[in-house]
């Protein structure tokens, strides 16, 4: 099958899928009920959200919002299918390497000024710009020059993306990408209004000054209580915008969630806490919600900090006896998968790695572990005392209590435990101003590189402070290989000399919990990046 069909055929099924998913909604309230008097849904959140701008947007309560309110030139929706959205549709070259869009004409902000392709330029701009300072800039790097201007060698007017005219944007790559739509898809790539940013700079993004192109306005923001949307009359789709109103409630308290959605505070929960979910199965079978995720855990080490800088033994030992088998029946118990890669199960053109000790009985594992855990320089009268640091939740205290448990069990290890918000959290962790951290990584897209990239040594998001050029090196050769065999290659080895670093300590591939109210329309499950779109969910009459 020549290239040139290839490509044909994929955007002939992309927009059929568009095509047919945009009846979904309607196909569903025609069929099944009517769609209710009140458009009103309530979200538990998890925690207060970071910011409201979507070139800094990076953790998922953030996300989830900001989703709501900004869109680039394509979307992920419920389903996890690409769906054209600022753009109708697009070219790309023989090559690869340069991608042509045509915006949508009666897209409008909110102000209901037209959307232009200067508006995407300045926010592809922004996203790489030092002094946005965004951590997520590693997104577009694929893009010409985007990497050169993060480290200041070229201003933002190099970077390879020009309005050919006001509704036609070009993009041009450094090589071929084969996710780079999915990239697009983030909502770190939406448009940026310039005039009116360059004004208010910082005060832009509050309630009542920002300026947005999504389905929802923020009409209502209070740290502590909640999050308002209302429904945006200038958003070019707001004739398939069900909901009226979403109310995001920022509930770190997994119980206090529970609570809240039993007496219909909260018709969407962020999570099932671990104690109370075989107790909700079996209450409420019809609302618990389990699918696959594209999500990895793990704990990291501070390799720029004693006593896990230089002292890789020490970090295998840590490793080898922590029981994945037991953290996921025992502790979690919600159908994650014990893992030792950091590449989440599942994804595309890849297969998990593990280590020669993987499958070695647990009791020789110790016994190895505890030589590894003696030659690093610790024992019974010199016994290691760390501290690992998570972010406030209920079940990510008992992940790190279990963990801290077999340390301390298999190798007489005192550990204390830190719990910080998760603003703060999320600061502490960029910064490095901790020993052991609870971590994890949900898939930008999905494709090994969103996972490895990240531990990069020039990443913004490199948690564990990793450095290693034979690393880095293999996942730049991987860029710009095309043939998928031996690009999946490279990025096996790359994950196995990561591994063999032991600059984390993998635990498991998640699966996403919900409780959904039975009248909550619109959603799927089959998002494996568990977005939830506002835009694509309504409420049923009941």
């Amino acid at each position: 099958m020549g290239l040139k069909f290839k490509v044909i055929l994929k955007y002939f099924l992309l927009f059929y899928t568009f095509l047919f998913s945009s009846q979904l909604i309607a196909a569903d309230l025609e069929n099944n009920q009517k769609a209710a008097k009140v458009q009103k849904l309530n979200i538990s959140n998890g925690t207060e959200i970071a910011t409201l701008d979507p070139q800094k947007s990076e953790d998922a309560p953030t996300t989830n919002v900001v989703q709501d309110l900004f869109e680039g030139l394509i979307r992920n929706d419920i389903n996890g299918v690409l769906q054209p959205a600022g753009a109708t549709s697009w070219k790309i070259s023989k090559d690869g390497l340069t991608y042509v869009f045509h915006l949508r004409k009666n897209a409008k902000w909110s102000n209901g000024d037209i959307i232009t392709a200067d508006d995407y330029v300045y926010g592809f701009q922004r996203l790489v710009d030092p002094k946005v300072a965004s951590s997520y800039s590693f997104l577009i790097f694929p893009i010409k020059n985007s990497e050169a201007i993060t480290q200041n060698k070229l201003s933002v007017d190099h970077l390879g993306v020009r309005a050919i005219d006001k509704e036609t944007l070009e993009i041009t790559l450094t090589s071929p990408v084969p996710y780079f739509l999915e990239i697009l898809a983030m909502v770190n790539c939406s448009p940026a209004k310039k005039d009116v940013l360059n004004k208010q700079k910082d005060d832009f993004f509050q309630v009542g000054k920002i300026i947005n192109n999504g389905p929802f306005l923020i009409k209502y923001w209070k740290v502590g209580d909640k999050i308002t949307l209302v429904k945006n009359p200038n958003y070019w789709n707001a004739k398939k915008t069900i909901l009226e109103e979403v109310n995001y409630f920022p509930t770190q308290s997994l119980n206090t969630v529970i609570q809240m959605y039993e007496t219909g505070q909260i018709d969407f929960t962020n999570e099932i806490p671990t104690d109370l979910f075989e107790h909700l199965k079996k209450k409420l079978p019809q609302e618990v919600k389990i699918n696959p995720y594209l999500a990895a855990y793990w704990l990291s080490f501070n390799l720029k900090k004693k006593p896990f800088k230089d002292n890789l033994k020490l970090r295998q030992a840590l490793s080898m006896v922590v029981d994945r088998d037991v953290l996921t029946k025992q502790v979690t118990r919600r159908g994650e998968i014990p893992t030792y890669d950091i590449v989440a199960l599942g994804t595309k053109n890849y297969s998990q790695q593990k280590y020669e000790w993987t499958n070695l009985p647990f009791k020789d594992r110790v016994t190895k572990a505890k030589k590894l855990y003696e030659e690093a320089g610790y024992g019974d009268k010199n016994p290691l005392k760390i501290k690992i640091t998570y972010s406030t939740n209920e079940n990510n205290k008992k992940l790190v209590l279990a963990v801290a448990s077999m340390w301390k069990q298999h190798l007489n290890i005192d550990v204390t435990l830190e719990n910080q918000e998760w603003k703060v959290f999320l600061d502490t962790r960029h910064k490095g101003e901790y020993e052991v951290a609870w971590d994890r990584w949900i898939a930008d897209y999905n494709d090994a590189n969103t996972f490895l990239d990240i531990v990069r040594s020039d990443s913004e998001m490199n948690s564990p402070k990793y450095s290693n050029k034979k690393f880095d090196q293999l996942l730049k050769l991987s860029a710009f290989e095309t043939d998928l065999k031996k690009r999946r290659k490279l990025l096996e080895d790359a994950s196995t000399i990561f591994m063999q670093d032991y600059a984390i300590v993998p635990l498991y591939s998640a699966v996403t919990t919900h409780l959904v109210k039975s009248y909550v329309g619109g959603y799927s499950g089959k998002n494996p990046q568990d977005f939830n779109p506002s835009f694509d969910l309504y409420i049923k009459e009941h």
